[in-house]
């Protein structure tokens, strides 16, 4: 009896807690209240909300207002730094699929609850095995189940990182050519915009934004380093600032920095042709030889076993 008024207790408390945190705040339904007042059209507008609103989704309706009210509020448990480096890391690899740091953090903790059950499960399906065994196969499972939100967002990060390494020294050329026929940098960087792709230019179409705003042309610079997180990047914004600071011409240090990646990425492909050959021999060894080898040795061997167990030569 007491185990079951004990769960009936922890269910009565999770359902309060998702009935709160579901609940928007007060501030939250005075806003939408002013918006729908302040729309046109007020006499039809008693019907129009109402009937706009029986006409959306479940999801729309329901679901999306109680995610959107609950994983802030849980991701504001979270501690401080831990939400800058999850803001820094979504920013870097650009919020695939439109997360949030609250949505990134709460994925993480439901990753978490997740592969504690699955380890449980598997832990209890493994009775059979050897306890050593059966403990490294539960912690596997809960390793790799719950690092799979972080494993997600750092392979975007990377494959971003890769594209933004790429598009740099082509956008750079663009800019060169656009400063050196008399446009400023902002116009140099609109034509940019106009005219190319990529992440590399979203994160200029960002900055261009920002100084139109109003912001220090130098500070939008160095927020388009931090979010890019690519020390060509980095090198490119500390060349503008000194290139500004001491009056050298801006076309002058694009070009420069642009010959200078076109020798690094020579000097990167270099490397990797270097040590191609060392990758390529655990290939060899484990793939190639051990078919060759039954190839080659193979009748050699059967030839030698037979004779061995007392029979003729092997053939006619």
């Amino acid at each position: 009896m007491v185990p079951i008024l004990l769960i009936l207790l922890i269910v009565g408390v999770i359902v309060l807690l998702f009935l709160g945190l579901s609940q928007p705040s007060t501030e939250a339904r005075v806003q939408r209240r002013r918006e729908q007042y302040l729309q046109p059209s007020a006499p039809a507008l008693s019907r129009s909300a109402v009937s706009e609103e029986l006409a959306s989704s479940f999801t729309d309706r329901v679901l999306k207002p109680v995610w959107d009210n609950i994983a802030p509020r849980l991701a504001a448990a979270a501690p401080e730094g831990m939400i800058n480096n999850a803001r820094a890391k979504l920013q870097s690899a650009g919020h695939p699929l439109g997360m949030t740091e609250p949505v990134f953090l709460v994925a993480r903790g439901a990753a978490a609850l997740a592969g504690a059950g699955i380890s449980y499960a598997i832990f209890g399906a493994l009775d059979s095995m050897e306890p050593l065994t059966r403990m490294a196969i539960t912690l596997f499972v809960l390793f790799i189940v719950t690092m799979m939100p972080d494993y997600y967002v750092s392979n975007c990060q990377k494959t971003r990182q890769a594209q933004i390494r790429r598009a740099l020294p082509d956008l750079l050329d663009l800019l060169v050519v656009c400063t050196e026929a008399g446009m400023g940098l902002d116009a140099a960087l609109a034509e940019v915009v106009s005219r190319k792709e990529g992440p590399l230019v979203d994160e200029f179409a960002r900055t261009l934004v920002e100084v139109r705003l109003g912001k220090q042309r130098n500070d939008a610079w160095q927020d388009m380093a931090d979010r890019a997180d690519v020390q060509e990047v980095n090198t490119l914004v500390a060349s503008l600032y000194q290139a500004q600071v001491m009056g050298v011409s801006i076309a002058r240090a694009l070009r420069t920095h642009a010959d200078a990646l076109r020798t690094q990425r020579s000097i990167r492909i270099k490397e990797q042709s270097a040590v191609l050959s060392t990758k390529m021999l655990f290939p060899l060894v484990l793939c190639i030889f051990p078919a060759l080898f039954v190839v080659v040795m193979g009748p050699g061997a059967l030839q030698v076993m037979h004779s061995f167990s007392g029979g003729g030569p092997l053939g006619p």
